[in-house]
């Protein structure tokens, strides 16, 4: 009890050291340095937890809900998409469809303002964010809620994924001390009370689907999933696994909660937003795998070859509409191919694992999300928070030490990400997994 306490209040005179700190993006070695003091009460704490009672578990959980309301009062600095989550909610507030124009359109300047318009990154793209995202965006607005209680808000849903984990545990038979890995993890503190990142509004659904699953609840377990996908599209990698294991029912349920969030939208415009299709074409940040795909693809140069293909198929079956030839176009220059790539290796990898006898779904679920994660072309540090619950659980060592050292990526700033700094990222990180692989087939 003693050591948690002490590492306890430890962790808070950092985190209010950083909130304190202001605009993080100009303190970053401070940042990193926190964080690894961070990192070093988190593995304190979890020695004494599993080595203390159920005080020492308390007061753990207690000290990990504080360090959140902590870090509320930082400012939003590391990232800006909190901005964006206010102005979908106040666009909705205000009787508009959030998918039918841009924040920079001339049919939302009646809504701009000077604290949130003038902090949204990419004004020109239309939302990313799926229905039931957006639901919840226009929940907080009508709530009358700014950035401040958005962030409060996704503390109070990141506080369930603590509590979601621990109903994991259970179902894997799993020491519950494991959560600390999660609880104190200054990537979950930082990324959602202080960034205020939507994430924990999935994977909160996400980890319950999991848990559900496990305990043989499929009708919640399909439901839960399909809430977990129209708040982010990335668990739509769980989808062959969750197929695999579970029957038309469940199935059905999972259909009717997207259906259910898509309706409000499309009955008054388009279901989904086209910002998620310049998401997919343009955005590229601090991948290590894609890049390395799209070099091959550099280098052998299929571009003038399959150019060639297109045009004597259009010669030969061409129509008046162009666009579908001029599509084909675009897709085979290198960095087409690569994108189409490396979606196209991600499912095949979901799906093997779906196909791996004796796995649980937890399991499964963590080779599926990291094989996804790896090889996305844009790989900012709060995505990581989508299989470090998971981690936790697995005490994936490779996944906690990549948690642990993503946050280097803020030494680049806003620009690219420097070779030197996501291989000193990768190469521990994938290192310490292959230890682990090899470990358990020993």
């Amino acid at each position: 009890m003693r050591v948690v306490l002490a590492a306890a209040l430890a962790a808070a005179a950092l985190y209010g050291a950083l909130a304190a700190a202001g605009d993080l993006t100009h303190r970053v070695p401070l940042y990193l340095a926190a964080h690894a003091l961070l990192v070093g009460a988190m593995l304190l704490a979890h020695r004494a937890v599993a080595r203390g009672g159920r005080a020492a578990f308390r007061a753990m959980l207690a000290a990990a809900v504080v360090f959140r309301l902590i870090a509320l009062a930082a400012p939003p600095s590391l990232s800006d998409d909190v901005y964006r989550y206010v102005w979908d909610g106040r666009v909705q507030a205000a009787g508009h469809h959030p998918y039918k124009f841009a924040p920079s359109d001339p049919m939302r300047a009646e809504l701009r303002d000077g604290a949130v318009y003038p902090r949204i990154n990419h004004p020109e793209i239309p939302t990313i964010y799926p229905p039931l995202a957006e639901l919840l965006f226009a929940a907080l607005a009508l709530a009358k809620l700014g950035v401040g209680g958005f962030k409060l808000a996704f503390v109070a849903l990141d506080v369930g994924v603590i509590v979601a984990l621990l109903r994991l545990l259970r179902a894997l038979e799993l020491p519950r001390d494991r959560i600390v890995f999660y609880a104190w993890n200054p990537l979950a503190v930082v990324e959602v009370a202080a960034s205020g990142h939507l994430e924990p509004a999935g994977i909160l659904p996400m980890v319950l689907a999991l848990a559900w699953l496990i305990e043989e609840r499929p009708v919640r377990a399909g439901a839960a999933l399909g809430a977990a996908i129209q708040m982010k599209l990335l668990p739509l990698i769980l989808f062959p696994g969750f197929v695999r294991r579970l029957k038309l029912l469940p199935l059905l349920a999972m259909l009717a909660v997207v259906v259910l969030t898509t309706v409000p939208y499309a009955v008054r415009g388009p279901f989904y937003g086209r910002g998620v299709l310049a998401y997919a074409h343009r955005w590229e940040h601090g991948a290590v795998l894609f890049e390395g795909v799209r070099a091959v693809y550099a280098r052998i140069d299929l571009a003038p070859g399959l150019k060639a293909g297109i045009a004597w198929a259009q010669a030969r079956w061409g129509a008046g509409d162009t666009a579908l030839w001029d599509a084909l176009y675009r897709a085979v220059w290198p960095q087409e191919l690569a994108r189409a790539t490396v979606a196209a290796l991600a499912l095949m990898w979901a799906a093997a694992q779906s196909f791996r006898p004796r796995i649980d779904a937890a399991h499964e679920a963590r080779l599926a999300l990291g094989g996804a994660i790896l090889l996305a072309p844009t790989l900012h540090p709060w995505y990581v928070l989508w299989i470090l619950p998971l981690a936790a659980c697995a005490l994936s060592g490779g996944w906690l030490l990549f948690a642990g050292l993503i946050p280097l990526q803020y030494l680049a700033g806003r620009g690219e990400v420097p070779w030197g700094i996501r291989l000193a990222i990768l190469l521990p990180s994938a290192a310490w997994m292959l230890r682990d692989t090899l470990r358990s087939r020993r």
